[in-house]
C-alpha cells in the first residue's frame, strides 16, 4: 500500500515536469519561428519591388506551415501572438521560455495585450502581474482574469469599436450532415435576434419539436425567406460530388463537398435533388476517377470547366492552404496564350499563392496538380516550392 502511495506521487511529479518541458519546447519553437520569419524578412528587404518584397516576407509562414504540418493561417496567428508577447511583455515571455506559461495561454495573453496596447501603463502592469497570475490559474480562469483586466483598462467605447471591427459569420462543419453557423455580432443585435427567434418559435403550433428545434427551424426559414425585402436570394451553390449509385438509390454512399470539409448523408443528397433550383453537373472521369481533359478557347475557363477543376482540386493546391477551390483563381501552369485553357494546364490557387507564383516567388509543380495524390507526393510538392525560392 505504501509503495502504491509512493508511486502515485511519483506519477504526478513526473507529469508536472513533463508539462513544464512541453511549455519550454513550445517556447523554443516559437522563438525559432520568429527567428526564421525575421531571417526571411531581411532577405526580402533586398528586393526593390515593395509588392514582391511583402509577398516574399509573408512566404515564411508557408514554409513554416510545411515544417509544422499546420495550415498557413494557424502559423500566421502563432507568429503574430509570439511577436506581440515577446515585444510588449518581456517578463511574460521569460516565463514562457522557462516553461511556466504554455502556448495556449500565450495566445490568450496576446489577444488581451492587443486590446490594451494603447495604454503603456496597462501593458506594464499586465506584464508585471502575468508571470505569477498565469501559472496559478487554469486556462478558463486566466481567460476570465484577462477579460476583467481589459474591462478595467480599456474605455467601453474604444473596446466596442475594436470588437465591432471583428464582426463575422462562419461555418464549422460537423458529422452527419450538420454544421454550426457562428456569428460574432454586436450584443444588442444578437439579443434582438435571439428574442425574435424565441418569439417565432413559441408562436408555432404545438408539435413534437422542442423549443430549440423550433428556433433552429425558424432561423433557417427566416434567413431563406424571400418575402422580406431585406432578404437576399435563397439560392446558393453547394458544391458536392455524389456517387451515381446514391442518385439511383442503389446504396447510401454520402456526397462529399468539393473541398472535403463536409459530407452529406445519402438521404440529405436525395432530398436536395427534389428541391427547386438544384443543378447537377455531369463530370466524365476515367476508370481511376481522374477528370478527363477539357480544352476551351480563350484565357478564362468557362463555368463548367471551372467546376470540373473545383471538383478535382478541392482546395488551393499549395500544400498547407485550405482555401476552397471554389474561392480560388484558375491559374495556367503554362501561361496563356502559349499554354492552353485545359484541365491539364489549369490548377486552383488562392489569390495569395497565385500572386506568389506570378511574382516568381514559388512555382507549384505539375504532377500534384493532376490528381490529389498521397501525402508523400504532396510533401515532395511542398519541398519543391521551398527549394525553388531559396535554393535549399
Amino acid at each position: 500500500m505504501e509503495a502504491a502511495a509512493g508511486r502515485d506521487i511519483e506519477i504526478l511529479e513526473r507529469i508536472s515536469v513533463l508539462e513544464v518541458e512541453r511549455a519550454r519546447i513550445e517556447a523554443e519553437t516559437a522563438s525559432l519561428m520568429l527567428e526564421f520569419a525575421d531571417l526571411r524578412r531581411r532577405q526580402a528587404d533586398r528586393n526593390g519591388d515593395p509588392r514582391r518584397r511583402a509577398l516574399e516576407a509573408s512566404f515564411a509562414a508557408d514554409e513554416l506551415a510545411v515544417a509544422l504540418h499546420q495550415p498557413t493561417r494557424v502559423v500566421q496567428c502563432r507568429l503574430a501572438d509570439a511577436r506581440r508577447v515577446r515585444g510588449l511583455l518581456p517578463l511574460t515571455w521569460l516565463a514562457f521560455t522557462a516553461g511556466r506559461i504554455d502556448a495556449y495561454r500565450i495566445s490568450m495573453i496576446s489577444s488581451a495585450v492587443d486590446k490594451v496596447r494603447g495604454d503603456n501603463h496597462a501593458v506594464i502592469e499586465l506584464d508585471y502581474l502575468l508571470p505569477d497570475s498565469a501559472p496559478a490559474r487554469t486556462a478558463a480562469q486566466l481567460k476570465g482574469w484577462l477579460k476583467r483586466f481589459v474591462a478595467r483598462n480599456v474605455p467601453g467605447d474604444r473596446a466596442a469599436r475594436t470588437e465591432h471591427d471583428k464582426r463575422a459569420v462562419w461555418l464549422d462543419h460537423q458529422d452527419d450532415g450538420m454544421s454550426f453557423l457562428h456569428a460574432y455580432l454586436p450584443t444588442a443585435e444578437a439579443i434582438r435576434i435571439d428574442a425574435e427567434l424565441t418569439a417565432r418559435a413559441k408562436a408555432l403550433p404545438a408539435d413534437d419539436r422542442t423549443l430549440d428545434h423550433k428556433r433552429a427551424d425558424e432561423l433557417v426559414a427566416w434567413l431563406r425567406s424571400t418575402g422580406d425585402a431585406r432578404s437576399t436570394s435563397s439560392r446558393a451553390v453547394i458544391g458536392i460530388t455524389v456517387p451515381v449509385s446514391t442518385v439511383a438509390g442503389w446504396d447510401d454512399q454520402p456526397g462529399e463537398s468539393f473541398d472535403g470539409s463536409f459530407a452529406l448523408p445519402a438521404g440529405a443528397v436525395r432530398d436536395l435533388m427534389t428541391q427547386p433550383g438544384t443543378l447537377f453537373y455531369r463530370i466524365f472521369t476515367d476508370p481511376l476517377g481522374h477528370i478527363l481533359d477539357i480544352t476551351e478557347l480563350g484565357r478564362f475557363a468557362s463555368d463548367k470547366l471551372s467546376t470540373a477543376i473545383d471538383i478535382r482540386d478541392s482546395t488551393c493546391r499549395f500544400v498547407t492552404c485550405s482555401r476552397p477551390s471554389m474561392e480560388s483563381d484558375k491559374d495556367h501552369e503554362i501561361p496563356h496564350p502559349r499554354g492552353p485553357t485545359t484541365a491539364a494546364n489549369l490548377r486552383s490557387l488562392c489569390r495569395r499563392h497565385h500572386q506568389m507564383k506570378t511574382h516568381g516567388i514559388t512555382e507549384p509543380t505539375h504532377h500534384v496538380m493532376q490528381t490529389r495524390g498521397p501525402s508523400t507526393v504532396e510533401h515532395d510538392f511542398a519541398t519543391s516550392l521551398v527549394r525553388l525560392r531559396y535554393g535549399g
